[in-house]
């Protein structure tokens, strides 16, 4: 018989012994056996007495166990409400044991990536450069890139530094409206040259280095413009290599800060470095004249102070780089660059439509941190942006012209998920993908990645052809089929009904009735027995499970913020985040004020190596 709701309270949430917990045995060992080993994870040995002593498994257990994922569906449960308390048992524990001890992790210095080196450039100088056609692609881990400990720096990216270097020194001379800019003064006779060369110099170092400019630093760039003047034999010719050296400095590559243990061990960020992570956080860029002053005046140190600078960034129009870098990272819109539709069967798609649903879902994001709305208002807004041909490939009427404007959608269109720019960067080129699009819910947006599929599984075109004979087949119809072998049915019973209630859109976004001339089956039921009809009901499932949407959204805030990827040991902050921002409404605001207060922004610890030391 079942046990009640209260008895398996009291086994798992409030008698956490050292002994493995009656849950587990009852529920868990059964496929994770020291034996069995599912998913390479065995649980008999699992102790709830002290979770924190092993973080890694305890919060695969959580995410496993808020996510409905486990036990798996089919398999016998406890109570919801047992299940639930089980959870809460274990977070608490974990949550108690950090508060206790808060770790802000580590990770190395930051090199700039080419988006913030074009915008410092354009600071800096007032001139926009390629920064593609001079950079190497940033590698990207996360989801995203800037996260420090992969941005390696090699014998290739010195050389394209230099060259870059080079090219924009000279750019910026040759350019009037640059050097009006930058050129503060003009000597009149040689004996002026001395000063005038100083003064722009010290301006051209401070604003490079993000207001920790020194008198060394000015002196090293002051001796590269009298080499400059002696060999070009003009005052031009030595600001043209002193900038130059200052844009190869590492002070203006890499976000340097005081090292911990020059700090004396896990300590705050000092006010300059702070300002700098805060403004490369916020904005994209370096922290402005206010912030720099704000940092050298100590009113960063006070969580008062700390906070209005907060509010500042964000109603600041640069903060729209919350949109255009850290949410079309988070939603993986570079994939858009990588589907073309097949011509042959989208003959009216162009390179221009794709353009326009990226910037679509940046104007709307936008708008959701400028109005600082409810993050879940991004799955459920009634609204968006859409020019002419945007909206006639929508089948909205009543937009002319070219240009963007806010928009009532039906209810199809609401939120992210009836937004071209998702529903075509995860389709295929010639039909959808309700795989992708089912990966793509699970990972970006509940953090529950599906296992990879295991070796030698046939493709679903190998499978399954879409036309056999006189008789076509529907998607659905093709991946019902492929999920016959018993080898892909494990994980296609979980990664494929959230696409499948996106399957009235087809490739491009537009939407239809039917697929391959039969009628769209869009019906899809979530790991944890939620009906979703459509997209209404997988947005209405993503709103139910809204705790795990808005902690991995929190989680993939505090990568983006902090430059390094989340660790186990990051949950419990995360969750406290989450926790805060939902007494404010979950507004945006809340969410970045919380990762900003955080032990992992604010401060810094020895590497891992030197810890002991």
């Amino acid at each position: 018989m079942r046990r009640s709701a209260v008895a398996l309270l009291c086994a798992a949430g409030l008698n956490l012994g050292a002994q493995t917990p009656q849950w587990v045995a009852e529920y868990c060992v059964g496929c994770h056996s020291a034996q069995r080993k599912v998913g390479g994870l065995s649980l008999a040995s699992f102790s709830a007495d002290k979770p924190e002593t092993n973080a890694d498994l305890v919060e695969k257990v959580i995410l496993k166990l808020r996510a409905g994922m486990m036990p798996p569906p089919g398999s016998r449960r406890p109570e919801r409400s047992a299940l639930q308390a089980i959870v809460e048992g274990l977070e608490a524990k974990v949550d108690a044991a950090a508060m206790a001890r808060p770790s802000p992790g580590w990770r190395p210095f930051q090199r700039l990536n080419r988006s913030e080196y074009a915008r410092a450039i354009r600071d800096l100088l007032g001139i926009e450069v390629d920064v593609a056609g001079l950079l190497p692609v940033d590698t990207v881990s996360g989801g995203f890139d800037n996260v420090a400990d992969v941005q390696t720096f090699s014998p290739i990216l010195m050389t394209a530094y230099l060259r870059a270097a080079s090219q924009i020194s000279r750019a910026a001379i040759a350019d009037p409206k640059a050097r009006k800019r930058f050129l503060a003064c003009r000597p009149r006779t040689a004996a002026q040259e001395k000063d005038c060369a100083e003064q722009i110099v010290l301006a051209l170092a401070s604003q490079a280095f993000r207001g920790t400019g020194t008198r060394q630093d000015v002196d090293d760039a002051l001796e590269f413009f009298r080499k400059g003047r002696e060999s070009s034999k003009t005052f031009e010719g030595g600001i043209r290599l002193a900038l130059q050296s200052i844009l190869m400095s590492p002070r203006f590559l890499f976000r340097l800060e005081p090292s911990a243990p020059t700090l004396g061990g896990p300590a705050r960020v000092p006010g300059v470095a702070l300002a700098s992570r805060l403004s490369y956080f916020v904005w994209g860029a370096a922290p402005d004249a206010e912030m720099v002053k704000a940092a050298s005046s100590g009113s960063l140190e006070t969580k008062a102070g700390f906070d209005r600078q907060v509010r500042r960034l964000l109603a600041d129009q640069n903060a729209q780089a919350l949109a255009t870098r850290f949410a079309t990272q988070w939603l993986r819109l570079q994939d858009l660059d990588k589907v073309v539709p097949d011509d042959a069967l989208f003959p009216k798609f162009s390179p221009q439509l794709s353009q326009a649903m990226r910037r679509e879902t940046e104007l709307f994001v936008e708008s959701i941190i400028r109005e600082d709305r409810n993050v879940m208002d991004l799955f459920t807004a009634s609204y968006s942006y859409l020019n002419e041909p945007l909206a006639k490939h929508y089948g909205i009427s009543g937009v002319t012209g070219t240009a963007f404007r806010r928009v009532p959608v039906p209810e199809e269109r609401r939120g992210l998920l009836g937004q071209g720019s998702v529903l075509l960067s995860t389709s295929l080129a010639d039909r959808t993908s309700p795989v992708l699009r089912g990966k793509w819910v699970l990972e970006v947006l509940f953090g529950t990645p599906p296992p990879p599929p295991p070796p030698n599984v046939p493709s679903l075109d190998e499978t399954a052809k879409a036309v056999r004979g006189d008789k076509t087949f529907s998607t659905r119809q093709r991946i019902e089929e492929h999920r016959r072998n018993p080898a892909c049915n494990s994980c296609h019973k979980v990664i494929d009904p959230p696409g499948i209630a996106l399957e009235n859109f087809d490739v491009t976004g537009a939407w239809r009735l039917k697929d391959n001339k039969i009628p769209v089956d869009a019906l899809g039921e979530l790991y944890d027995g939620t009906q979703m009809q459509g997209p209404a009901g997988l947005r209405a499932a993503v709103v139910a499970h809204q705790d795990l949407v808005l902690r991995n959204f929190t989680e993939r805030l505090m990568t983006y913020a902090t430059g390094r990827r989340m660790e186990a040991s990051d949950m419990p902050a995360i969750r406290a985040i989450v926790n805060d921002a939902a007494k404010q409404g979950n507004r945006f605001s809340a969410f970045v004020l919380g990762v900003a207060n955080s032990a992992a922004f604010q401060m810094t610890q020895p590497p891992p190596l030197m810890k002991g030391f």
